[in-house]
C-alpha cells in the first residue's frame, strides 16, 4: 500500500474515533532533540539501565548528576513537536477523548496542552529530598541541575535530591498505571507512538485494548505487535500523525 493511501486510511480511522488512547515513548521526544539512550546514537554510551538505577544512585549520585546534566538541559530547551501537537488538536479542534500514558519524562505532552497525561516513569520537573521527604521544582534548583554537581535540599537539611523519575528498583506509580489501563480498555482506537514495546509494564498497555478496537503503530523499528496492528507505520511520528489529522 502506498504512503499516501495508508495515511488516508489512517485519517479516517481517527475521523471516526470517539476514545483515542496513546502510548508514547522515547521516539514521541527525539524529534525535539531529546536524546533516546535505546537507540544507537543515545546519550553517550549508557543505557538506561546503567543511568537510572535505584541502587548505583544512592551508592553515587556524584555519578548519576554528572551524567543527567546534559539530559535534563536537552528537557529545558526542548519544545513539543508536531506530534504533541497533533494529539493536543485531536482533542481541541475534533472533539476527541485523549488519553496519554507516556514513558518519557519531559512533560512534552503537557506542554503541547494534551489534558490527560499519565507519566508512568515519573517526571523530571521535581525532585525530592531523600533524607526528609521534602519535594522541589527543578526550576528551582536550575542552576544545581546543570552543574552537574549533587543537588542537595539546601538550606535545610542538606539531603540528596532524586528527580522524581521512576527509577530501576522503584513500583511504577499505580494510579497512572491503573488510569492508563482503563484507558486502554475504554478506547476505541489505540496509537503507538515511538516505542519499540520492551519496558514492561507500560509494553503491555496496548494489549488491554478491547477485540474491536483499532491499533495504529508509528515507530522507527518493528515492535512485537506490529502484526496485530491496523496500520505500521515506520516513519517519524512527526510527519505521519499530523498528516492524518489534517486529513480528518
Amino acid at each position: 500500500m502506498e504512503k499516501t493511501e495508508k495515511i488516508a486510511q489512517f485519517s479516517e480511522i481517527l475521523r471516526k474515533a470517539k476514545k483515542i488512547a496513546v502510548l508514547s515513548g522515547a521516539g514521541m521526544s527525539t524529534e525535539s532533540g531529546i536524546p533516546d539512550f535505546r537507540s544507537s546514537n543515545g546519550l553517550y554510551s549508557y543505557t538506561s539501565e546503567e543511568v537510572f538505577d535505584l541502587g548505583n544512585f544512592l551508592r553515587k549520585p556524584e555519578s548519576f548528576y554528572e551524567i543527567i546534566a546534559p539530559l535534563y538541559d536537552s528537557i529545558m530547551k526542548s519544545e513539543p513537536n508536531a506530534g504533541h501537537l497533533a494529539l493536543h488538536e485531536l482533542e481541541e479542534k475534533y472533539g476527541k477523548s485523549v488519553v496519554v500514558a507516556t514513558q518519557n519524562i519531559d512533560g512534552l505532552h503537557q506542554k503541547a496542552g494534551s489534558r490527560i497525561v499519565h507519566e508512568l516513569h515519573g517526571g523530571m520537573l521535581s525532585l525530592t529530598c531523600q533524607k526528609c521527604g521534602g519535594q522541589v521544582p527543578a526550576s528551582a534548583l536550575d542552576a544545581q541541575l546543570r552543574s552537574g554537581k549533587v543537588v542537595r535540599h539546601e538550606p535545610t537539611c542538606m539531603g540528596v535530591m532524586k528527580p522524581d523519575i521512576v527509577f530501576y528498583g522503584e513500583m511504577l506509580p499505580q494510579d497512572a498505571l491503573m488510569s492508563s489501563y482503563k484507558a486502554m480498555t475504554q478506547a476505541d482506537l489505540v496509537l503507538v507512538l515511538g516505542t519499540s514495546l520492551a519496558v514492561y509494564p507500560a509494553a503491555g498497555l496496548p494489549t488491554e485494548r478491547s477485540r474491536d478496537a483499532e491499533l495504529v503503530i508509528i515507530n522507527r523499528t518493528a515492535t512485537p505487535l506490529d502484526g496485530e496492528a491496523t496500520l505500521v507505520f515506520h516513519e517519524s511520528i512527526g510527519e505521519i500523525l499530523p498528516a492524518a489529522v489534517k486529513g480528518i
